[in-house]
């Protein structure tokens, strides 16, 4: 994978709201794929990549954050609605 670029702070405070929320996210990736699950929490790891850790049914997945283009909370009473995070890297 290409090397980590960090997201800008007002993007990772959204991320931050949906895990202290536990939302269900609908996360939309800059490959154009997507994924839906439980925002858990945020996590960085010693290569200092940032990941948001989701809970889709049984399996945690993470998700490396300057992978995400989008997330959009699926839960009715929301705080925030579609974010857009990142934009595909030339």
């Amino acid at each position: 994978m290409s090397d980590y670029k960090m997201i800008p702070c007002e993007h990772y405070d959204y991320l931050e709201l949906a895990c202290l929320r536990g939302y269900q996210l609908k996360i939309e990736l800059i490959d154009g794929t997507q994924c839906q699950g439980q925002a858990i929490t945020t996590q960085t790891r010693a290569d200092k990549t940032e990941w948001l850790i989701i809970q889709e049914q049984q399996t945690r997945q993470s998700v490396r954050l300057d992978q995400i283009a989008a997330i959009t909370p699926l839960d009715p009473n929301a705080e925030f609605a579609r974010v857009l995070i990142a934009t595909k890297q030339p």
